[in-house]
């Protein structure tokens, strides 16, 4: 039963609006705030005040204002709600001008009412003519009845205290809901910026950020990878949509903890292929080097996973070493991506690779330190470039390292 009345009062429904959902709590704990204000000073106003009775009728009255209010807001008519209960609020608040005078400082509600329904999503026009509406009501309370002697009298001490009552509870009223709505605006800001930088580089979407444009860099020196698993589409033919899933989500997920343990960019995975690159956002001299050394820990993980014959899935893999451009273009669904004749040829070299080793261009082979590699030449015929010098590459079996 507690589980039902706290899901009630403090989990947003789904008609509630979402642009309101991150201060949703702070709403609520706020009404229920008030609502224990109401009942403390009806209290101090019962023990203190022979005419209480007057007093505690309008208090009920405008209470139960502000209750339906907090009720429609509860079942996710927020803004209905809240204009409701402010209504409550600034009747409460006049009624209590009016009995007791404005000493007691409960004309600080119109302008606390006022900046709280500016602060909330309302509608522009909404939110502006009913701030107004209090705030002109603030202002002809003071220029014809602040000087009136009050309808009941009260002791100096009640009146203070009464006073000190409405400056720090109005206080909490804006600062709790607009604290909160502050601390959940800062996670889903930081939560957002996560996601984005799983898409983008880091500095990047800094960058991206402060454009107002595509975006486009010159890499001079980078090294691309692309890594396809050999006979991938006949094989998830026999499997579930889940096992698909699955397969690819385990195997493609060890691949970005090992890119993000070497400092690679990965790009994007396209079906069963996973393409990265090094050398951008940021340059580095390695970069051939330590693409090579990523993609024999791409085989070394693909060893681990067996088709339903249990025989090993198998990956071919191609790097090329050149120039290339990256960016992010469009306006939606947009991604950080590679073009140029490094790519293109990257592509070629995994596409007509073997499986368990590594398809390296000429270029690649240059930057690498080959004492620790079995080299195998190849002449390649590469589409749109001809017949051209390429490499097998495999880990030294006389270095004691398996292949």
């Amino acid at each position: 039963m507690l589980a039902t009345f706290t899901n009630f009062f403090f989990q947003p429904k789904p008609s509630y609006p979402d642009s309101w959902k991150p201060a949703f709590l702070a709403m609520q704990l706020g009404f229920l705030a008030g609502a224990l204000a109401v009942v403390i000073r009806s209290l101090l106003l019962f023990f203190s005040i022979e005419e209480w009775q007057q007093i505690i009728w309008w208090e009920i009255t405008f209470a139960s204002v502000v209750g339906i209010g907090f009720l429609l807001h509860t079942i996710g008519r927020a803004e209905v709600g809240i204009l409701v209960a402010s209504c409550g609020g600034v009747g409460s608040a006049t009624a209590y001008i009016l009995l007791l005078g404005w000493d007691p400082y409960f004309h600080v509600w119109y302008l606390n009412l006022a900046i709280l329904l500016i602060a909330v999503p309302l509608k522009g026009w909404v939110k502006w003519s009913w701030a107004s509406f209090f705030l002109l009501t603030d202002v002809v309370m003071f220029l014809f009845v602040s000087d009136l002697e009050p309808r009941i009298a009260a002791a100096p001490e009640v009146i203070q205290l009464l006073g000190v009552f409405n400056i720090l509870g109005s206080l909490f009223l804006l600062g709790l809901p607009m604290a909160m709505y502050s601390h959940f605006l800062a996670l889903e800001r930081k939560k957002s910026e996560s996601l984005l930088h799983n898409i983008i580089p880091k500095d990047l979407a800094n960058i991206l950020r402060e454009g107002d444009g595509a975006l486009a860099l010159d890499n001079p020196n980078v090294s691309v990878m692309f890594a396809d698993i050999v006979g991938f589409t006949p094989l998830a033919s026999k499997l579930s949509a889940r096992e698909v899933v699955d397969l690819l989500n385990n195997i493609f997920s060890e691949f970005d903890d090992i890119c993000r343990k070497r400092g690679i960019e990965k790009i994007k995975t396209i079906g069963d292929a996973y393409m990265a690159v090094a050398g951008l956002p940021v340059a580095r001299p390695d970069h051939a080097e330590v693409l090579v050394d990523v993609g024999f820990e791409f085989l070394e993980v693909i060893k681990k996973y067996q088709t339903e014959n249990d025989d090993q899935l198998e990956m071919r893999i191609g790097i090329h070493s050149g120039d290339a451009v990256s960016g992010v273009i469009g306006k939606s669904k947009f991604s950080f991506d590679i073009w140029g004749d490094s790519v293109n040829l990257a592509s070629r070299l995994e596409s007509i690779g073997v499986p368990g080793a590594i398809h390296v261009s000429e270029e690649t082979l240059g930057l690498l330190d080959q004492t620790s590699l079995e080299v195998i030449p190849q002449q390649s015929e590469i589409k749109g470039k001809g017949t051209m010098l390429t490499f097998f590459i495999r880990k030294n079996l006389s270095e004691g390292k398996a292949t």
